[in-house]
């Protein structure tokens, strides 16, 4: 599906969709537990559906009415099948999962996903029990039964590998060790996950190099949770905010574990007004300065913050970032080729990019099929010259399907502040 956006200010109030990073650890939690946990969550999205699909593969009956899900624990399967759509979290977190349940599962992967990487997580499960293979080039099987002991994994890889061993380990019966052999990244992602884990009943030791995971455990029923407010979608409303009118997003924890909560923060960096009332955050619209931004432990936030970094004074400079080269798309090439077709400068580094800001012009953008790429194209046009046109504009579906009803209402500057 293509869109021609014509330029229009955005502003107003908007509530924060369901995170779907904590909505995956949520629910696989709960589908390890001993009995049933009713989890709330506002919306769905096909990453979401997708890990509830797999889990009901697995070990759990999942079933979602009235904007929450009722997952009862059931015994696994023997055998079974899941498909990962384009999810990297579901894969990564759920690939370990199988092989501490003995169950002998093959993952389905769809678009880019047959690309990413899965080593050193592959390694470590082969080196603990497990036979993985590739029957085709877009499956994954995984054979055997995981084992507890000492696993290494590089920490600047992907976090994810990392959270599927915290979630899979404990069902082991052994105690084990998670070390690593490289500085964490995405480290808030982590912790998300061992925030998680503590709610359903299991204790993780974190020391200097790791992470220690006693056996003996059994994941625990909390009997109900809610999944809060998203910051990662959240950012492209807050940047809207920043460069084109007041925006107000609700629904958003100053104290969540979610690292992208840096938004606030960067873009008040960045020159922007800043305020809170309760959980809403309001951005409004100032004077841009160019900043030096670390991107390692805020992979997702590049796309809007490149965005804001194209609408400021000066230059900007994003670091840190190799790793958005494995995302739905290569994230270094499809953001500075989506800014540098809306009339931005835009320099590809080796691990980031330097941004040199001016005005947008408007043009054509491709999403690559990935939705972040999607909703900058959308929030660019705000303050474009001309027109943007958008390919594949469907790519939002993966993580937030009511983008672009939002996006109308935003545009409408419905509740403005």
């Amino acid at each position: 599906m293509d869109k021609i956006i014509t330029p229009h200010p955005l502003g107003g109030s908007i509530a924060a969709i369901a995170s779907k990073s904590q909505a995956h650890r949520l629910l696989i939690c709960a589908a390890l537990a001993d009995t049933p946990t009713v989890l709330s969550c506002a919306e769905l999205s096909k990453d979401i559906e997708t890990t509830a699909a797999c889990l009901t593969a697995l070990c759990a009956d999942t079933v979602y009415q009235n904007g929450a899900y009722q997952i009862t624990p059931r015994p696994r399967a023997a055998v079974c099948r899941c498909d990962c759509g384009e999810s990297g979290s579901t894969l990564r977190f759920l690939l370990p999962v199988a092989a501490a349940l003995g169950v002998d599962t093959t993952f389905r992967l769809h678009g880019r996903l047959p690309e990413r990487p899965l080593s050193p997580l592959w390694e470590e499960l082969e080196a603990h029990g497990c036979k993985l293979s590739r029957p085709t080039a877009d499956t994954v099987r995984c054979e055997g039964k995981l084992t507890g002991g000492t696993c290494h994994m590089a920490g600047n890889i992907s976090s994810q590998f990392i959270s599927g061993l915290l979630f899979a380990l404990p069902l082991t019966g052994e105690d084990s060790e998670i070390m690593l052999t490289s500085p964490l990244e995405s480290a808030d992602y982590v912790r998300m996950t061992l925030a998680a884990l503590h709610t359903f009943g299991i204790k993780i030791e974190e020391h200097k190099t790791g992470w220690h995971i006693p056996a003996g455990q059994q994941y625990r029923s909390c009997g109900s949770a809610e999944v809060e407010g998203d910051w990662s979608n959240a950012a492209f409303w807050l940047t809207a905010g920043a460069i084109s009118e007041a925006v107000t997003v609700t629904g958003l924890s100053p104290h969540s574990p979610q690292g992208d909560r840096t938004i606030a923060e960067l873009l008040s960096r960045f020159g922007a007004e800043v305020t809170w009332a309760a959980n809403a955050v309001t951005v409004r619209p100032r004077t841009l300065h160019g900043i030096n931004i670390d991107a390692r432990n805020i992979p997702d936030l590049v796309p809007p913050l490149a965005l804001a970094a194209a609408c400021a004074e000066g230059t900007t400079r994003i670091y840190g970032a190799e790793r958005l080269k494995i995302k739905e798309s290569d994230r270094l090439q499809s953001v500075a080729g989506a800014l540098k077709n809306l009339g931005a400068e835009v320099e590809i580094l080796p691990d980031g990019l330097m941004i040199r800001g001016g005005k947008l012009t408007g043009g054509t953008v491709d999403s690559q099929n990935d939705h972040r790429i999607a909703m900058l194209a959308a929030i660019a046009s705000s303050v474009s010259e001309k027109p943007v046109t958008l390919l594949g504009a469907e790519a939002v579906q993966k993580s937030y399907p009511r983008f672009w009803a939002d996006f109308e209402t935003m545009q409408k500057g419905e509740n403005p502040q």
